[in-house]
């Protein structure tokens, strides 16, 4: 039996045995939501993203075990296979189209143009995502008024109206605050320790 805490690293290892199916669904899993927001983010049109979600994995099979972690982090190197595929998919679009004016008014290809707000807009939305996967591990662990406490103190209630919204006590919010933070913190550590090789 597999540890359940084997670093991505090793999944990376593992889903570029092409005979590993199980660890290229694991693979997929982890960050096929990642590449569709992204896809979505740079404009890809919605009734194409699937598709070029379906170009880009592919293109994983083949070039996975290629990649080399002395060179990039693991994401930097996935955000530009995402980039790439993207401007393929436009370049697709923009050859497909009869007329260049149409192609210089489109501002889905000109989002593409400036590689420094790629970049950055890939940062945000990562650790968006990483925030995203640990809040659903510790909505997992919490049961009760402690995720939801939190929650309305992330849209900036006082303890005391959220006292008087859940019917708990100022003490208990704090409290379940400060549990719920500390246990997010570990989770978001962890998510970081198991996506980013």
């Amino acid at each position: 039996m597999e540890e359940p805490n084997l670093t991505k690293h090793t999944l990376l290892q593992r889903a570029c045995d092409p005979g590993n199916d199980r660890a290229w669904e694991e693979f997929v899993q982890n960050y096929r939501r990642f590449i569709l927001y992204i896809l979505g983010q740079l404009g890809v049109d919605q009734d194409d993203v699937e598709d070029v979600t379906q170009q880009i994995l592919l293109a994983l099979t083949r070039d996975l075990p290629r990649y080399d972690r002395t060179r990039a982090r693991f994401r930097t190197w996935l955000s530009t296979v995402i980039r790439n595929a993207a401007l393929v998919h436009f370049r697709t679009l923009k050859n497909q189209r009869t007329r260049l004016e149409v192609l210089e008014d489109d501002p889905s290809i000109s989002k593409l143009t400036p590689e420094p707000e790629i970049s950055r807009l890939i940062e945000v939305e990562w650790s968006t995502y990483i925030s995203n996967l640990a809040m659903e591990r510790v909505r997992e662990v919490f049961q009760g008024e402690a995720v939801h406490v939190f929650e309305l103190g992330l849209d900036g209630h006082s303890a005391a109206t959220i006292a008087q919204q859940t019917g708990l006590s100022v003490a208990s919010v704090y409290t379940l605050r400060k549990r719920v933070k500390k246990r997010l913190y570990l989770e978001i550590r962890a998510v970081v320790a198991e996506l980013e090789p």
